[in-house]
């Protein structure tokens, strides 16, 4: 018996996707059979009844006329004064109008039918969709499974939900991305301006002893001159775009000696406007190397982990800068003395807003090593953080700085 009930699911299903004209259609047809199978039974045993009636009042010629007359004939005599007729009117009336009342009641009762089983359940689940996107509540579903004119309609209004779930998100991440975007323009000012108030403290404290050269001092003020210019620079950069994604990845070509003096610099700097002390370790056998390299994503990195490391060491950063050759990676580690992460640190530190110490929400935006993290992906690198074996954080920065020749025997060499 599953073909059968395959077969009547089928039909089911077929009936189910009419569309309203041909399911209307359908509908009166089927109206129409009904009333007129009730019609002509109801009109066939009241004409049998008026004849029974008839005999009964042995009036046979007036039976013989219904008969000849047929079903469908009106009687139009009039009775004799005090003859009980009644039944007999009472049938002839039933058998003249019964076609109109059953007509009428089908009608009425195709349209109850026709609206429960085609109309109410989408009109119900489209009301309920409209009134919960007017509440702003998208967490549903627009599910009607017939093909008809209202099911199509019921898949619109599905598709306009995901349209404004799509749209709702894409705005929220809009936002997150301008809030992101916001934070790291506002906390990336923090480094170059902390660098700046070294120089001027460096300067402000040895000026007036005379014990800075005037050589000393032109190169602290064209240092200053160019952190300045990288200040303006970046307030550029960052006013033209909308996500930390559209940063501007410029590589360039220059010697490590350069980059890990750019470094120093910026270490010094900060060593001279905190009260924590901090030591720069290169390795100058690396300095020759020449490569291509962002100066400014590796020098902001930098600023960012060292911010950082500065409020939480007690007395002591170290920064260390190596270049391993054989992989052509620059590694730069930034080690402090603090009380270093903790195991639910070591897993949300590189998230964004993501603060350690919570009691002091104000002092930063728990966005700096995820900032650092992405520079760091764009520069073919990565980031991670650990604690160091000596106490305290340590934060390995790692950027892929390709080295180049021009020399031609070198390259077709390397080729």
């Amino acid at each position: 018996m599953d073909w059968l009930e395959e077969r009547v699911v089928r039909l089911q299903r077929y009936i189910r996707d009419l569309s309203f004209r041909k399911a209307m259609i359908a509908y009166i047809l089927v109206l129409s059979v009904v009333v007129f199978g009730l019609s002509y039974l109801t009109i066939i045993v009241c004409w049998q009844w008026e004849m029974e009636e008839w005999v009964r009042y042995e009036r046979a010629d007036l039976a013989d006329l219904v008969y000849r007359k047929g079903p469908l004939w009106g009687f139009h005599f009039h009775f004799a004064e005090g003859t009980d007729y009644w039944k007999i009117l009472f049938l002839d009336l039933i058998r003249v109008w019964c076609p109109f009342f059953y007509a009428f009641a089908g009608m009425i009762l195709t349209v109850c039918i026709f609206y429960k089983k085609r109309l109410a359940r989408p009109l119900s689940i489209l009301e309920d969709s409209v009134g919960r996107i007017w509440r702003n509540d998208l967490e549903f579903r627009v599910c009607y499974e017939s093909r008809d004119e209202l099911g199509s309609l019921c898949d619109s209004v599905e598709d306009m939900r995901t349209e404004l779930v799509r749209g709702k998100e894409e705005m929220w991440r809009l936002v997150e991305r301008q809030k992101e975007l916001n934070a790291a323009f506002a906390h990336d000012l923090r480094t170059p301006l902390t660098v700046l108030r070294g120089y001027t403290d460096f300067l402000l404290r040895y000026i007036p002893e005379g014990k800075i050269s005037e050589e000393k001092m032109q190169d602290t003020l064209a240092l200053m001159s160019d952190h300045i210019r990288r200040l303006e620079n970046y307030s550029r950069t960052m006013k033209g775009i909308r996500s930390i994604e559209e940063v501007p990845f410029l590589p360039e070509r220059t010697e490590l000696g350069s980059l890990q003096k750019k470094i120093g610099e910026v270490v010094f700097a900060l060593d001279q406007a905190g009260d924590v002390r901090v030591i720069y370790q290169r390795r100058d056998a690396a300095g020759a190397v020449r490569v291509e390299a962002d100066d400014n994503i590796i020098v902001e990195v930098l600023g960012n982990v060292l911010s950082n490391a500065i409020r939480y060491a007690k007395e002591e950063i170290e920064v260390v800068s190596d270049y391993d050759e054989a992989k052509e990676e620059f590694l730069l580690t930034v080690r402090d003395d603090g009380k270093g992460f903790s195991e639910e640190q070591l897993q949300k530190a590189l998230q964004p807003y993501h603060k350690e110490y919570e009691e002091k929400p104000d002092e930063h935006f728990g966005i700096g090593l995820h900032i650092c993290r992405e520079f760091c992906r764009k520069h073919g690198g990565t980031l991670n953080v650990a604690n160091s074996i000596r106490g305290g954080a340590a934060v390995t920065a790692s950027f892929i700085c390709r080295v180049y020749s021009e020399n031609i025997s070198d390259i077709l060499s390397d080729s």
